[in-house]
Formats: C-alpha cells, structure tokens, sequence
C-alpha cells in the first residue's frame, strides 16, 4: 500500500495500512485509537494482545509474532513492521523490543518468569520509558518446550549473545522476573569475569530458593489461566491439562482470541521446564549492585519478606545488595501495583543511567543455534 498525500495531523493514519490496522486495533480494544497510541495506556492486557494479534493476521494475512503487541506498541510501529518485514523478521526471536530503536537512553534487559514470555513488562517498559529503552528475553520454547534450555547457565549464555548483537558492550543494565532473577545473576556474574561492567542487576519478585517441582507442577494450570488474566483462575490438577487449556481458551474468548488449547499447553510444559532449570542451580557469588523489588504478600503469594527470606543473602557479596517491598503479590505487581513498582524502578535506575551511543543499537535478531 502507498502513503496518501497531504498532511496529516498528529496520531492519525499516513498510509492504507495504518488506517486498516487502526480499524482493526480500534474494533478489538472497544475504543478509538490513533496511530500513535501505546497498546498499553488503552487497557491492552494479554487477552487483547492475543486477539489483537490474531485479529491482524486474519484481516491482513500476515504473521506476526506472538508478542507483536508489545513490540509493536503502537499501529504506526506495527505498520513499519509488516511494511519492511523480511523472513528472518517473521521468525520467533528470544529478544523483544519494548522501544523504538536508537534513543539516547541506556538498555534495560529483563529475562521472563517461569512462563517464558515477557508481555506482563509491557506497563513498566511504558512507565520507565523517560529513563530507560527495555528488552526482554522469551525462553526459545514459548513455541516449542522441546527447545527450552535446560539449564540456568544455558539460559545466561544465550541471552548474553543476543544482547551483544543490541550492546556489544558494557555498562549493562540487567533484570530479572521471578526465575529470571537466577538467570540475570548468573549472566551478571560471567559478565563481570569477562571484565565487562554491569551498572545494576534489578530482581523483580524473585525467589532464589530451590523449587517445589510437585507443588509448581499441581499449579501450573492455575499459573497459565493467571498469566492470561483470568480472575477467577481456572484450576485443575496437571493430568487434567488438556481438558483444562480447553477451558481456559472458551474463558479467554474462544477463537476470537486467536489462542488454541495446544498453545496453552505448550504454555503450562515451558513453566515446568523452566522450573526444572532450577533444581540444583547454584547461584555465583556476586559483589556487584542488585536490589532486590519483593512483593508485601510474597512471591506467589506465598508468605515472607526480606532478602533471606528469597535466598538472596548467601550470594550477595560485597554488601551490595539491598531489598525494597512494595505492595501487592506476584500477579498484581505488575498491573494493580504497577506504579508503585516503577517509582522504586526508577529511584534504583537513576543513578546507573547515563546516556548511551546510538550505535549501540544493532538490533535483535535470533539465530536459534
């Protein structure tokens, strides 16, 4: 499609594909939207995403990646896209872009949970925008758990190459969701024996303790449905998952969503992988800045404050290591309690930004070998 011509006034539609996008953005989030609207500041969530997602494919026969509305948070980024895609685009990467490419503002990486995506950053990546440019790391099995990396340290090893490709360079600016935590510790620690410098490691509700592999596995349904956003979760023991991702896709909207139940399955099998990456993992010791964000209620709402509390304690070295509490639980830190957590975001990131060569950015592209 080719632009139009004449101006066009600021968030409105510069080309046939804007407005189509638009039209289809404005019909699945119940509300008008300019082509410079962020996803999330119009009540996107993970259920829109997905139908967004699967709206856009089927109105424009084109393929998206799953997380394209957090990549592409706006209809004019999400046009961009699709307009100069080429196949390696369309391939799953591990790194998504929460940012436009360049900027003067320095990177934040941010490995996923135990689930594997990152689309529950999309609130804070908006919220922190004004300090910091954020990427966060999917696990290569969101799409395959067969492809899952096994181990924390393969998990390091990976996301530190692709990071490379955004920042050949330190200072780093490095965090963690839940497990990801274990993850940017140990991509801290290897960085800093390669005499690379990292800034900061922010730990986001993460729990360094080993796992309960029966009692994560007796929950991981209730962890799907809760990732997805249903309140109530939909509940059930893990031998009951087909059933159980059959249900949790009708709650989720049917095929309107664009989610099927093998995805949610792959879905609840990735989170059990990754908790497995966890058993016997012993964490480096690390002498550089972390803080550690915990929620009041406790990860999973399971109870405890403090940094001993998570197990951080033995492995903070230096006395580097400071620990802030914020209200809320696992789930709600994000969303209800968003701001909250980035206002302690930004008053740990201050004074570790700086601005940062717009070379830098060289974009995020995964080979998967």
């Amino acid at each position: 499609m080719t632009a139009t011509t004449g101006e066009h006034p600021a968030g409105q539609p510069r080309t046939g594909l804007e407005k189509t996008l638009g039209d289809v953005w404005t019909r699945v989030l119940g509300t008008p939207v300019g082509m410079d609207d962020n996803f999330f500041d119009l009540g996107g969530d993970s259920l829109l995403a997905a139908e967004l997602v699967a709206s856009v494919e089927s109105d424009l026969r084109v393929r998206l990646p799953r997380r394209g509305a957090a990549e592409f948070a706006t209809v004019r980024r999400m046009a961009h896209w699709i307009a100069t895609r080429t196949p390696e685009d369309a391939a799953e990467r591990t790194l998504v872009r929460f940012a436009p490419p360049g900027g003067e503002h320095p990177a934040l990486f941010c490995v996923h949970g135990m689930g594997g995506h990152v689309l529950v950053l999309g609130q804070l990546a908006r919220r922190l925008e004004h300090r910091v440019r954020t990427y966060g790391f999917e696990s290569v099995g969101r799409n395959d758990a067969d492809r899952a990396d096994r181990t924390v340290p393969a998990m390091a090893t990976r996301y530190i190459r692709h990071m490379r490709r955004v920042q050949p360079h330190g200072p780093y600016l490095l965090g963690g969701y839940s497990m990801g935590g274990a993850v940017a510790l140990e991509m801290a620690a290897a960085l800093t024996a390669e005499g690379e410098q990292v800034a900061h490691v922010l730990l986001l509700d993460c729990d360094l303790r080993p796992p309960d592999i029966p009692a994560i596995r007796a929950r991981a349904v209730e962890f799907v449905s809760r990732a997805l956003g249903l309140d109530p979760p939909v509940t059930a023991p893990y031998e009951e998952l087909d059933a159980a991702a059959a249900e949790i896709c009708h709650r989720a909207g049917g095929e309107r969503s664009g989610l099927t139940p093998r995805q949610v399955s792959r879905f609840a099998a990735v989170y059990l992988k990754n908790a497995r990456a966890m058993t016997g993992y012993e964490p480096p010791p690390y002498a550089g800045d972390m803080t550690l964000v915990h929620t009041r209620e406790g990860t999973h709402g399971g109870g405890g404050t403090g940094p001993e509390d998570y197990g951080w304690g033995p492995y903070a070295a230096g006395g580097r290591f400071r620990a802030v509490q914020v209200p809320g639980d696992h789930w709600t830190l994000f969303t209800t309690h968003v701001s909250e957590l980035a206002a302690v975001c930004e008053t740990v990131l201050t004074p570790a930004t700086r601005p940062t060569d717009r070379s830098m950015e060289q974009g995020a592209r995964d080979d998967h070998s």
